[in-house]
């Protein structure tokens, strides 16, 4: 997988899962929220990326990494902190990215990430959603459209399913 696709993919950090269509998702592994974080959503759909941000998917990857290790990774820190301080104390460029990360020879889909329900799905998005329920919101309602504004894409959606979401990171069954 090139280096430029494995950097796009990768950054959803730990454990993006999608709500929106699915009804909720987990990332079966993530503890409990401490409370909601207030963030705004990026907008969804089938638009483009906003004009004026960073055009990811030209960005060469010294300047991808820099942006990532300069506004993405601060940016993770903060938002995975207001969802569990204890948890979340060190968030680090492996925390998504996993071994490999400082190297730049990680892959994403990240395998070590839990794995998700197959995408066609729904009934096992549904009971991930039950079992892991503040985790599945802070997921889809902060992490993924945080994480889609800072690369400037369009978040997944129906509408939009070549958008930023649950499985730029994670692996499924």
């Amino acid at each position: 997988m090139p280096m430029t696709r494995t950097l796009s993919t990768a950054v959803a950090l730990a454990a993006l899962l999608l709500v929106t269509a699915h009804a909720g998702a987990t990332d079966a592994g993530a503890p409990k929220a401490a409370g909601p974080a207030a963030h705004a959503p990026a907008p969804t759909g089938t638009a483009a990326p906003m004009a004026g941000g960073i055009d990811w998917e030209h960005m060469t990857v010294p300047q991808k990494k820099k942006y990532m290790k300069t506004t993405v990774l601060p940016e993770a820190k903060k938002i995975f902190a207001a969802f569990d301080p204890k948890a979340y104390k060190k968030v680090t460029c492996g925390t998504c990215h996993g071994a490999g990360a400082d190297e730049g020879t990680f892959k994403m889909p990240n395998p070590k990430l839990p794995k998700l329900p197959k995408p066609t799905s729904r009934a096992d998005f549904i009971e991930l959603a039950k079992k892991k329920p503040d985790a599945v919101k802070f997921m889809g309602t902060v992490v993924k459209p945080t994480m889609a504004k800072l690369l400037n894409l369009p978040e997944w959606s129906p509408d939009n399913t070549k958008g930023f979401g649950c499985y730029h990171c994670h692996t499924h069954d």
